[in-house]
C-alpha cells in the first residue's frame, strides 16, 4: 500500500521529469528556428528581440494592448502621485513582504519603461485607498498577465516580479481566493521554473541574456555570478517558494516548490552579500517554511488516517522533535526590531501549529488523555502569545500587512478559540476558564475593531464611491473577517457558558482555594491537573471540526461558501 509520502516522492519525480522536457522543447524549437553558431547551450533572444517578437506575435494572435500607458498621467494617476505610491511600497515591503526591492534611485517613468507590469502590480497594492483607481488598474493588469503569459507565452521577470507583488497584499482586492489565490501561485511557480532561476545558471552570462541586467536595477557581482543569478532572481525564486509552500499548507495540497539546498544557498549567499538590510532576513524566511513544511509532512494535517496511526505518545515526541527544531530556529534571529518583527511573531505562530495536531482524531464524547491535553493547552498557548504581540502593533503597522500576515492572524485566532473550547469542554469549569473567556472575548473585540477601521479606510478613500458596489462591499476581506470574528467570539462565549458548573458546584468551588491564574502574554501555567478540575466526557463540541480548513480561508473563498462556513460546521 502507497503511503502519503511515497505518492508524494513520485509526483515529485513527474513533476521534475515535466519540467526537464519542457526546457528541452524549448531548446529544440530555438534550434530549428536558427541554428545555434559554436554553443550548444540554449540562449535566450537579447531584449531588443524579445520586444519585437513579443510586438509581433501580439500582433499575429489578435493580443489586445494594454491600456495601462494611456492610465499614466492623467487625473486618476498623475506621474507624481506614481514616485509617492514608489515610496509607499518600499516601506510595505521592507517589513512585510521583502522580495521585490526598488533601489532609492528607482523612479516611476524608469519603472514604468523598464518593468510595465511590476510598475502596475506595485500601484494596485499602494492604491488600496483609493478603490476606483485600484480596479482600473486591477483590470489592466490582469488582461495584460493574460495576454503575455497565455497569447504571446511570455516569460520574463518583470511579469514574474509583477505577479509576485499582485499576490503578496491580494486580500484587498481578490474575494474567490480559494481558486485564484492558488491559481496565481501556480503560474508564478512556473514561470520561475520555466525562466530556469530554480537551478544554478549554466553560464555566467546567461542571467544577463535571460533577465535583462541591462536595465536600471543593479545586478549580481563578479564573485557569486556563477553560481547564483542576480540579486532580483534570487529573491524571485525564494518568493515563489515560500508562496507555494503558503499554499501548501493553507489549501492542505502539495507543494510546488518544495525546499531544495539551492534555495537555502541562495538565501545564504544574501546574507553573506546583502544588497540591502532585508536580505540578511531571507534565510530565516526560508528556514521558517521548511520547518513548516516538515511539520505538514510529518503529520499531515487534515488526514484522518495519519492521526489514527500515532497514539499520544508518539505524538509528544514528535512534537518536542519539531519544537526543538524551532527553538533553534529562533535562537538565530537577530534581535526584535522594527523590520524582523514579523519573524519573532512567526516563531509562537509556528509554535502552536506544531501542537496543532493535539486538536485532531478526538472524538466526541471521549475524554483526551492527560499527554493530549498538554499539547492543546501548548497550542493555545503559543495562539494566545502570537495574538498579545499582535495587539500591540499601531492601526497603521497592520494597514500595511500582507495576504500571509493576516492569515496567520487567522490561523492564531481559530487555534486559540478551537484550544480553549476543547479545554473547557474537558474540565469542569473553574478560575482559569473564565479568564481565558475574557481575554479571547476582549481580543477579539479589538481585532474586529481594526479590521472595520481598515474596512472603512478603504471603502471611504477616494474614488470608493465611484467604483465601489454593494457587493464588492460586501465581500471585502475586511469586513468579511471582522464579521467571522464576531461570530467566532459569540459562539466561544456560547460554549464556555454552557460548559459552566451548576450554581451549587460552583458554590462548592468558590469555597475551596484555587490558584491564581494571570492571562499575560508571557505566562508558562500548566493545564489543571486532575485534582484540581475533574474530567468531564465532552458531548457538545464538534471535535472533527478542522479549524484550518473550515474556517481559516473563508475571507478569501468563495462569497456563499464563506458565508455558509460558520453555520453549516461550529453550529449555533
Amino acid at each position: 500500500m502507497l503511503t502519503t509520502r511515497t505518492v508524494r516522492g513520485r509526483v515529485d519525480n513527474l513533476e521534475s521529469s515535466y519540467s526537464e522536457i519542457l526546457a528541452l522543447l524549448r531548446r529544440n524549437v530555438e534550434a530549428e528556428a536558427s541554428p545555434a553558431p559554436s554553443s550548444s547551450l540554449y540562449q535566450p533572444p537579447s531584449i531588443p528581440d524579445r520586444r519585437s517578437q513579443g510586438t509581433r506575435s501580439a500582433f499575429e494572435l489578435g493580443g489586445s494592448q494594454s491600456i495601462f500607458p494611456a492610465v499614466v498621467g492623467t487625473e486618476m494617476l498623475p506621474l507624481e502621485e506614481c514616485d509617492s505610491l514608489i515610496t509607499a511600497y518600499r516601506r510595505m515591503s521592507q517589513t512585510n513582504y521583502p522580495f521585490v526591492i526598488l533601489p532609492e534611485s528607482c523612479r516611476a517613468a524608469s519603472l514604468i519603461e523598464e518593468r510595465p507590469m511590476l510598475a502596475q502590480a506595485i500601484f494596485i497594492v499602494t492604491s488600496w485607498r483609493n478603490s476606483a483607481r485600484q480596479a482600473t488598474l486591477r483590470a489592466s493588469f490582469l488582461r495584460d498577465v493574460s495576454d503575455k503569459f497565455l497569447m504571446r507565452s511570455e516569460r520574463s521577470l518583470d511579469l514574474l516580479q509583477g505577479l509576485i507583488v499582485y499576490f503578496g497584499w491580494c486580500h484587498f482586492y481578490t474575494i474567490t481566493f480559494s481558486s485564484e489565490g492558488y491559481r496565481l501561485a501556480t503560474i508564478l511557480v512556473t514561470m520561475a521554473i520555466e525562466l530556469g532561476i530554480t537551478q544554478k545558471p549554466l553560464t555566467v552570462t546567461q542571467h544577463d541574456l535571460l533577465l535583462n541586467s541591462s536595465s536600471i536595477f543593479p545586478q549580481t557581482n563578479e564573485a557569486t555570478s556563477s553560481k547564483f543569478w542576480s540579486y532580483e532572481a534570487r529573491r524571485a525564486f525564494i518568493a515563489a517558494h515560500i508562496i507555494s509552500t503558503f499554499c501548501c499548507l493553507a489549501f492542505r495540497r502539495h507543494s510546488l516548490l518544495p525546499h531544495t539546498q539551492y534555495v537555502e544557498d541562495c538565501a545564504s549567499s544574501l546574507a553573506t552579500d546583502p544588497q540591502c538590510p532585508s536580505d540578511s532576513l531571507l534565510i530565516y524566511w526560508v528556514k521558517s517554511m521548511a520547518l513548516a513544511e516538515l511539520v505538514s509532512l510529518t503529520f499531515d494535517h487534515g488526514s484522518r488516517e495519519r492521526i489514527c496511526e500515532l497514539n499520544d505518545d508518539k505524538i509528544q515526541l514528535l512534537v518536542k522533535i519539531l519544537v526543538r527544531q524551532l527553538d533553534e530556529w529562533k535562537a538565530t534571529l537577530p534581535p526584535p526590531n522594527s523590520t524582523n518583527g514579523h519573524l519573532h511573531r512567526a516563531y509562537h505562530c509556528s509554535r502552536a501549529y506544531i501542537h496543532e495536531v493535539g486538536l485532531y482524531g478526538l472524538v466526541q464524547g471521549q475524554t483526551p488523555s492527560i499527554t493530549r491535553i498538554s499539547i492543546i493547552y501548548e497550542c493555545f498557548s503559543a495562539s494566545m502569545k502570537d495574538l498579545s504581540d499582535i495587539l500591540e502593533l499601531s492601526l497603521d503597522d497592520m494597514s500595511e500587512w500582507g495576504v500571509m500576515d493576516w492569515r496567520q492572524l487567522n490561523l492564531a485566532v481559530m487555534l486559540c478559540t478551537k484550544s480553549s473550547i476543547i479545554l473547557d469542554s474537558t474540565y469542569d469549569g473553574g478560575v482559569e476558564s473564565s479568564q481565558r473567556a475574557s481575554w479571547l472575548a476582549k481580543c477579539l473585540d479589538t481585532l474586529c475593531q481594526r479590521a472595520r477601521e481598515l474596512h472603512g479606510m478603504a471603502m471611504t478613500g477616494a474614488g470608493a464611491g465611484a467604483s465601489s458596489s454593494p457587493e464588492q462591499d460586501k465581500d471585502h476581506f475586511l469586513k468579511r473577517i471582522a464579521n467571522e470574528w464576531s461570530n467566532v467570539k459569540i459562539y466561544h462565549q456560547t460554549c464556555v457558558q454552557r460548559n459552566q458548573p451548576p450554581p451549587q458546584a460552583q458554590a462548592q468551588a468558590q469555597t475551596q482555594p484555587q490558584a491564581q491564574v494571570t492571562m499575560h502574554p508571557n505566562h508558562q501555567a500548566q493545564p489543571p491537573s486532575l485534582q484540581q478540575q475533574g474530567l468531564l466526557q465532552s458531548s457538545d463540541f464538534p471535535f472533527d471540526v478542522d479549524a484550518f480548513n473550515d474556517v481559516y480561508w473563508f475571507g478569501l473563498a468563495d462569497a456563499e461558501a464563506s458565508s455558509s462556513t460558520f453555520t453549516t460546521t461550529w453550529q449555533m
